[in-house]
């Protein structure tokens, strides 16, 4: 039943664009690429992709064919692998994907020294005098290192890609005037070294002799405003470089002063009531009381939350993950009851975490294949689609689920026997596609079975499930900071 109201939830924000205003935008987006800087082509490549998942969900071939045409050119030219892209093209058009021809031979011999692809493999890091020194087996020059910045208002970073290899694994790096610094592959032939701290970064990166320095100016009271680099405007945010936490105090109710920004989303409300259970339970009544508790809880530790819905009012299903994004929330939790089938409404029961990814079991398979049935998704475009979502994000909605649903167990646990663990799922959750952020969707429970329609109503056992929230939230920051 859920799926079902996150896949009309989806359905419904895609049906806000229109046949032909969809593939002008994706049109108007294809014809900007050839004269788009490396910037501007990832955030080109950003927006078709989702215009794809627009046009695929709403089965509009041409716009699918015109979003993957400049995916693929983007990707091209980005030197990303667009292989899945191609692959589903060809499968809707029949023409076999272009490929660049090579340059025409020549006698002569080049006047440059032609320059190897191989990116140099990095042998040493170690942090001196608040200078980060790396070591590679070739030089390295300035056209290996790009620098940019990110940040808001308390939280800052500063970021440096290399066009370089990490062959062993990544040390750990410890500077005394910045909070946290990072270095890990990012990807082939690129490494990441990310800086962060509550004040603004001040640092400067040089080449001595083929060996990079990063040197940190920061000073806690007095920070100097030399050695500054010119961040790069309007950087995306970087999937693999989340935000991070303060410290954790050990003996405190205040557990993040640096304010995480959550979302926790009641099921339901107003006229949809959602599930009916046991003795005419309804969905939406339980899973508003969790919500509200769970509220509570999180901003006496030090977050900033904010509901979807406060009461019994009906909001929009296309409102819900459009606020997280509007609200920059650096997670996205929605709270639910499960319903069995009439066969089976007195003896499934258990708690369970979904996250979005492609079905692995045959169960979630069945799940979304009776509930997203109405979206008509063809294989293919299922497939490539699902390639897409196949992000960091899902990893680390995967790890949030796993927090959650190990502290909601534990929690409840502590006094209520009986408890079932539906354990972590996933599947296709069409909905969360939109969310700019890690998201979970908690089945708190049956409310067709009668034990678990008693506890969703009892004001004890509804704490004890709201704890168990927020100890995951937590135990989610401090692992993954």
């Amino acid at each position: 039943m859920i799926i079902r109201i996150f896949a009309l939830l989806l359905f419904s924000t895609l049906l806000l664009f229109g046949d032909k205003a969809l593939y002008s935008e994706v049109k108007s987006l294809y014809n900007k690429i050839p004269y788009a800087s490396k910037h501007q082509t990832r955030e080109i490549l950003h927006d078709l992709e989702n215009f794809y998942i627009n046009a695929v969900v709403q089965n509009d071939k041409k716009s699918i064919v015109e979003s993957l045409k400049g995916i693929v050119k983007c990707q091209k030219l980005l030197g990303l692998d667009s292989s899945t892209y191609e692959k589903e093209l060809y499968a809707l058009t029949g023409q076999k994907p272009q490929t660049a021809s090579p340059p025409p031979a020549s006698s002569k011999k080049p006047h440059k020294k032609q320059v190897s692809s191989h990116a140099p493999n990095i042998r040493s890091v170690k942090v001196q005098e608040e200078t980060l020194v790396i070591k590679f087996d070739k030089p390295l020059t300035s056209k290996d290192v790009l620098p940019f910045k990110l940040g808001e208002k308390g939280h800052y970073k500063a970021i440096f890609d290399i066009r370089a290899n990490l062959n062993f694994p990544a040390p750990k790096l410890r500077f005394t005037n910045i909070d946290k610094a990072r270095i890990a592959q990012n990807r082939h032939n690129k490494v990441r070294i990310v800086l962060e701290d509550s004040e603004r970064i001040y640092a400067k990166a040089f080449i001595r002799k083929g060996t990079l320095f990063i040197k940190v100016n920061n000073n806690k009271k007095t920070a100097s405003s030399t050695h500054r680099f010119k961040p790069i405007k309007k950087q995306p945010k970087i999937a693999d470089a989340p935000k991070v936490p303060l410290t954790l105090p050990t003996s405190s109710k205040t557990i993040y002063t640096g304010k995480k920004v959550v979302v926790i989303d009641a099921g339901h409300g107003g006229k949809d009531s959602g599930a009916v259970g046991y003795k005419r339970y309804q969905e939406k009544r339980a899973v508003l009381k969790i919500a509200l508790l769970v509220r509570d809880i999180l901003r006496k530790q030090g977050y900033k939350v904010y509901l979807t819905r406060s009461d019994d009012t009906f909001v929009k299903l296309t409102d819900r993950t459009h606020f997280a994004n509007r609200k920059k929330a650096d997670l996205f939790i929605s709270i639910h009851a499960n319903a069995a089938p009439k066969k089976q409404k007195l003896s499934l029961k258990g708690i369970e975490t979904f996250f979005l990814s492609p079905a692995k079991t045959e169960k979630a398979k069945r799940i979304a294949a009776k509930e997203n049935g109405t979206m008509q998704l063809g294989k293919d475009s299922k497939e490539a689609l699902l390639n897409f979502l196949n992000r960091a994000k899902i990893v680390q909605s995967n790890k949030l689920a796993i927090d959650i649903q190990s502290a909601l167990l534990s929690s409840v646990r502590k006094k209520y026997d009986k408890i079932v663990d539906g354990g972590v799922r996933e599947a296709p959750f069409w909905v969360l596609v939109g969310a700019q952020m890690p998201a979970v969707l908690i089945e708190i429970g049956y409310i067709t079975n009668p034990l678990e329609a008693e506890r969703l109503f009892n004001p004890f056992y509804q704490k004890a499930l709201a704890k168990g929230i927020t100890n995951g939230i937590n135990n989610y920051f401090a692992k993954n900071r």
